[in-house]
């Protein structure tokens, strides 16, 4: 899909002052094809040539309550009359910090501005608490941009090495290879290998983390008990659990996926949905050892973390969250999945839908099931990647890669959803007789 004039102008003037055109790499789609955002209220986006589309990208995640909401909005303007950035405790932060608490059940919790700072600050109290200094965690799992995560996440998977046998392969130029003697990274979803490696290793492992469903991999799902299993093997080692929640944390359900897993991490990280896009992220877990977090202690902090704007965001979507505004996101999921699968039969393509209602992922393949990273990785994404692009051409606009599920808004409605599928439809059937 080429973009059009406007944002065709738009992205080569951003080319001038900024590599690539963009402030991250996953919002570049070719030179000629980067779309440059004008506006986004509700469920739809609007590009600088004014064509609409329905959003399923969202951020990547955050906006699930709608874009440009205007009570946030309306909190956000009210709070900022008292200032910004303090280098003190404002309430704000403090009541995010108790509604965090009751929705979820921890004991206490720490703010950060992003994703990557919260499972980069967790690693690093999972590590000062046991002692330890390995990470575990798995294959095809995203835990931010930073150099302790950033290992065996994407395909190809030919350069990771055999599922038995797996040997870690940062993504791009620039991870320090000795920062891998500190990682192991094994299968998902794979009860023996992890108790085997455990076995061997547990005495240097300060933390599993685990995101409770693969984001990055059209949100392939535990198999039951598997997170249960990773609880009773760090009970059993005294290893630190972490789950990290940015994507699930106020999505998936009011308390995230402890919630719906029903299980409990010893350290929990959250970012995306706390601020419905505002940039809130936090550190939350269990008093004895995020109690152990403090001067002299265990080190945190951040100039920009707790600020109010960010703050006052995560007290209104919180809010919100906790009236139950989540299974409106929910049903549309739900529709949209119940419509993906009569076409899909209808086409005769092989393939998966898994995930939450609110964030379901597609993949064509001949698996039942996808249970782990090279599952994926082996699906046709070639046919996926055709369907998408003309579904963005048509005007539904879910990430045009693969790797990403459909995040679904709040604000998404039942006419989108028939809008949507009719759009899917046509995808797929000019696909097919294209193969």
């Amino acid at each position: 899909m080429k973009s059009g004039p406007k944002s065709r102008a738009m992205y080569e003037r951003a080319t001038e002052s900024i590599p690539g055109g963009v402030s991250s790499n996953f919002r570049y789609w070719g030179d000629e094809e980067t779309l440059v955002v004008k506006k986004a209220k509700g469920a739809y986006l609007w590009d600088q040539d004014d064509k609409k589309y329905v959003d399923y990208r969202l951020g990547f995640g955050p906006v699930v309550l709608g874009h440009a909401r205007q009570e946030i909005i309306d909190h956000v303007a009210e709070a900022m009359q008292i200032g910004n950035c303090f280098a003190m405790t404002n309430e704000y932060e403090i009541r995010v910090a108790e509604k965090i608490k009751k929705l979820t059940g921890v004991d206490y919790v720490r703010m950060s501005n992003t994703g990557t700072e919260a499972t980069m600050g967790a690693m690093r109290i999972a590590r000062a608490f046991t002692g330890r200094d390995k990470i575990l965690k798995f294959d095809g799992a995203y835990h931010g941009f930073h150099d302790y995560s950033l290992w065996n996440t994407y395909p190809p998977t030919s350069g990771v090495g055999y599922r038995w046998s797996p040997f870690l392969v940062p993504q791009g130029s620039g991870i320090p290879r000795m920062i891998g003697d500190l990682i192991y990274s094994l299968p998902f979803n794979d009860f023996e290998f992890l108790e085997s490696r455990l076995k061997e290793r547990w005495h240097e492992i300060a933390c599993i983390i685990v995101e409770p469903l693969l984001g990055n991999q059209g949100s392939i799902m535990p198999q039951p008990g598997f997170l249960d299993f990773i609880r009773e093997q760090c009970d059993k080692y005294e290893i630190v659990m972490i789950m990290d929640e940015v994507k699930t944390g106020f999505r998936i359900a009011p308390g995230g996926a402890q919630e719906y897993f029903n299980v409990r991490a010893d350290l929990v990280t959250y970012a995306k949905c706390l601020g419905n896009g505002f940039p809130a992220a936090a550190i939350a877990g269990k008093a004895e050892i995020m109690g152990e977090v403090g001067p002299g202690k265990i080190p945190h902090g951040g100039t920009y973390g707790a600020n109010v704007v960010a703050m006052a965001a995560a007290d209104k979507t919180l809010d919100l969250i906790a009236d139950g505004e989540l299974e409106k996101a929910d049903a549309h999921g739900r529709k949209l999945k119940e419509g993906w699968k009569k076409i899909l039969d209808a086409s005769g393509l092989p393939y998966v839908i898994q995930g939450p209602d609110s964030m379901p992922g597609i993949v064509f393949t001949e698996e039942p099931v996808c249970t782990e990273y090279r599952h994926w990785a082996e699906g046709d994404h070639e046919t996926y990647d055709m369907i998408i692009q003309k579904c963005i051409e048509k005007g539904v606009m879910p990430d045009n890669d693969s790797r990403e599920p459909w995040f679904i808004s709040t604000q998404h409605t039942d006419q989108d959803a028939d809008f949507v599928l009719g759009v899917f439809e046509e995808a797929v059937k000019e696909t097919v007789a294209e193969l």
